[in-house]
């Protein structure tokens, strides 16, 4: 389906705003470049380009231009396999992040994917731990993106 239709497709007997919806479609992850932009460590960067790469499939599938989830998954699976520690928090604050700008979109149609997406990419992911301290880049990233 070509990316015109795509958006069609998907604002067909909705009133949503088309502009903002190619945007959220074609505007491709961004936390390594914001890491690069505040010279952020080697290993930090490595974890936003997995976030990136996460972030980059789940829009895909939540646009349906992926029908499964099998490359959120597997990049989830990689993630988790790079750092089990950190994955969780990085892998946690994108959903939250793409969650917030289909609210801001209003395009809840979506949300129930998104809700498929979290459940099964939890199965994946290790639990946070309660003495367990998110890594202190996704702080600035809070403060950057708030």
């Amino acid at each position: 389906m070509k990316f015109e239709d795509l958006i069609n497709y998907h604002l067909r007997g909705t009133t949503l705003d088309y502009t903002s919806i190619k945007d959220f479609l074609s505007t491709p992850p961004h936390y390594y470049q914001w890491g690069i932009q505040y010279e952020i460590d080697q290993p930090s960067l490595t974890q936003l380009n997995a976030t990136d790469l996460f972030e980059f499939y789940l829009r895909f599938y939540l646009t349906g231009r992926h029908k499964t989830l099998q490359a959120v998954l597997r990049e989830v699976r990689e993630f988790v396999h790079q750092d089990a520690n950190a994955a969780p928090y990085f892998i946690g604050y994108s959903l939250e992040n793409t969650r917030q700008r289909l609210l801001i979109l209003e395009w809840y149609e979506l949300l129930p994917r998104l809700e498929t997406a979290k459940d099964q990419i939890s199965a994946l992911t290790p639990p946070e731990t309660v003495d367990q301290q998110p890594p202190c880049i996704i702080r600035f990233l809070d403060e950057t993106y708030t």
